[in-house]
């Protein structure tokens, strides 16, 4: 009996600190978070978001990477982001280092990529959950919008297409991730609503945005659209819930206030 009692000690004692992970991703930090993996979290960003309190090293850079700054971590688990440059992923393979890209950006990526992510991290039932919140598709038909974030429009096959399948609604252009803003796109598009997304330090909530209303009726280009005589114009400052990972769940009830005005 004590022998089976040390033995399960054993197995609970491995399961609570199997990895040591470095990420390399704020989104695949905020889904490891998610996930339960706090604790086994050594090297992030430092735009990953962290409690201030965690020890782990914020030094991590896809940009300039550091083998030798990764090594003094003692990984055994690096997750890069997709625009990861392939000579990085390659040096951190050979060093003996598990390594996982996350996908190509597309349409289901972000879920797809929640669940390498528990694969890896030996959380599947986490991941699963997390992924079924991206994927669910409720019953009401989709409605446009067109999503506007740093000069630029997301398309069908953006990474916020999933979330925002999630609410019903989808985007209003007709192919491609991102494209450039454009106010003749725009107009073309014809979108039953538009969310301006602002960069933030924090994540806020989805609003009707006067100022922008104000902006789009001087320009007539755009002054026939329904969705601007219809006041649908809508802001939103964005922190990390709107990056590539995780924290697209938390964003369902929001763009629902969207979409809840658009009727059935």
């Amino acid at each position: 009996m004590r022998t089976l009692l040390l033995w399960l000690a054993m197995c609970l004692a491995l399961n609570a600190g199997e990895h040591r992970i470095a990420s390399y991703s704020p989104g695949a930090t905020q889904t490891l978070l998610d996930l339960g993996c706090s604790a086994e979290i050594v090297m992030t960003t430092r735009w990953c978001p962290m409690p201030k309190d965690h020890p782990a090293a914020r030094n991590a850079d896809v940009f300039l990477p550091d083998l030798e700054r990764l090594l003094e971590t003692k990984p055994d688990l690096v997750i890069l982001p997709r625009m990861a440059n392939p000579l990085w992923a390659e040096k951190c393979t050979k060093a003996g280092l598990r390594t996982i890209v996350l996908n190509r950006e597309a349409s289901a990526s972000v879920s797809t990529d929640i669940l390498l992510i528990g694969e890896a991290t030996g959380r599947r039932a986490g991941a699963n959950r997390l992924a079924t919140e991206l994927r669910k598709r409720p019953t009401i038909s989709p409605r446009t919008i067109v999503v506007i974030w740093d000069g630029v429009m997301a398309g069908p096959d953006s990474y916020l297409s999933e979330p925002l399948a999630a609410a019903g609604l989808k985007p209003a252009l007709p192919k491609g991730s991102w494209m450039k803003f454009d106010w003749e796109l725009l107009a073309l598009s014809n979108p039953e609503a538009v969310l301006w997304i602002q960069n933030a330090s924090t994540d806020g909530p989805i609003a009707i945005c006067p100022e922008k209303i104000e902006e789009m009726r001087r320009l007539p280009a755009i002054q026939e659209l329904n969705c601007l005589k219809k006041g649908r114009i809508y802001q939103v400052n964005s922190g990390i819930n709107w990056l590539p990972g995780s924290g697209l769940t938390k964003l369902n009830g929001q763009l629902m206030v969207i979409r809840n005005t658009l009727g059935p």
